[in-house]
């Protein structure tokens, strides 16, 4: 007879333990995929945040090279009324702004030097 009552009670059903230690699996494994996704989003909005910057550098240094060395253009719309940049450029910093200075490129601009920086420092190449 002790055997029977035995059979019945494996076959009841998990424990409040196994059920326990089940979620803390499960929530840990969630965790784990939560901040991976962070982290990758965080290098695709870097990495294309480097490639405007590499495409506005390349379209500065023609301008200076069709104006034979001697100016940077003013502005960085000049690139696009010139026809050097397509219309609906995206000049955002992916990652968007940081509180009071704007992710704007046009705003981190040199025309002296022709440099343009991204106000997120680990972003410039």
């Amino acid at each position: 007879m002790s055997g029977i009552l035995r059979k019945r009670r494996s076959e009841k059903g998990f424990t409040l333990v196994e059920l326990m230690i089940t979620i803390l699996i499960i929530g840990i494994l969630v965790g784990i995929v939560v901040m991976t996704m962070a982290i990758s989003r965080t290098k695709a909005e870097e990495a294309t945040c480097k490639s405007n910057l590499k495409i506005l550098f390349s379209q500065i240094q023609q301008y200076y090279t069709n104006h034979n060395g001697l100016a940077y253009p003013p502005t960085l719309e000049t690139l696009v009324t010139d026809g050097y940049i397509k219309q609906g450029f995206e000049w955002t910093c992916p990652a968007g702004n940081l509180g009071a200075q704007s992710g704007d490129y046009r705003n981190n601009y040199n025309s002296s030097t022709g440099i343009v920086t991204c106000p997120r420092a680990s972003h410039n190449p």
